[in-house]
């Protein structure tokens, strides 16, 4: 795993879109979804190891909104919708980064045995960020710093 200390996650789908911790609600938990704004701070994350001996499994962390991502048990057309909660010891908090061969990374959800994705569904003009099964394109982002 490369993930820089500090990272914006940036989608080239939709034009480019980089995730960010919504104020949309589930419950009480925020929705992460998409957006084509860079400089905002709620864009910005960081990966905690879980373990600190091992490299592949981290909590993606929010600074701005204090919140860990999840996969939830909420769903979209079949997809788990991706939260995020102040709960940072979850095992549904965990995720297996995986290098691209062309600079991205792939988010394995081990427990949903799911991917992230950057879905087509949409809350206002944002699109909401999901969980599925399928190893596609859509799956890919990239850490900028």
């Amino acid at each position: 795993m490369a993930l820089p200390a500090k990272f914006r996650l940036y989608s080239y789908q939709h034009n480019g879109q980089y995730l960010f911790v919504s104020n949309d609600e589930e419950g009480d938990d925020l929705v992460v979804e998409a957006h084509p704004y860079p400089d905002e701070d709620r864009n910005w994350f960081e990966a905690e190891r879980v373990n600190p001996d091992e490299d592949f499994w981290v909590r993606l962390y929010n600074p701005s909104t204090g919140r860990y991502l999840f996969v939830s048990n909420d769903m979209a057309d079949g997809d788990n919708i991706v939260e995020a909660h102040p709960y940072r010891d979850e095992s549904r908090n965990t995720f297996n980064p995986l290098a691209q061969g062309d600079g991205s990374f792939v988010f394995w959800h081990p427990d949903t045995e799911t991917y992230l994705f950057l879905s087509n569904d949409q809350r206002g003009d944002d699109y909401v960020i999901e969980a599925h099964a399928a190893d596609e394109a859509r799956n890919r982002f990239v850490a900028k710093e």
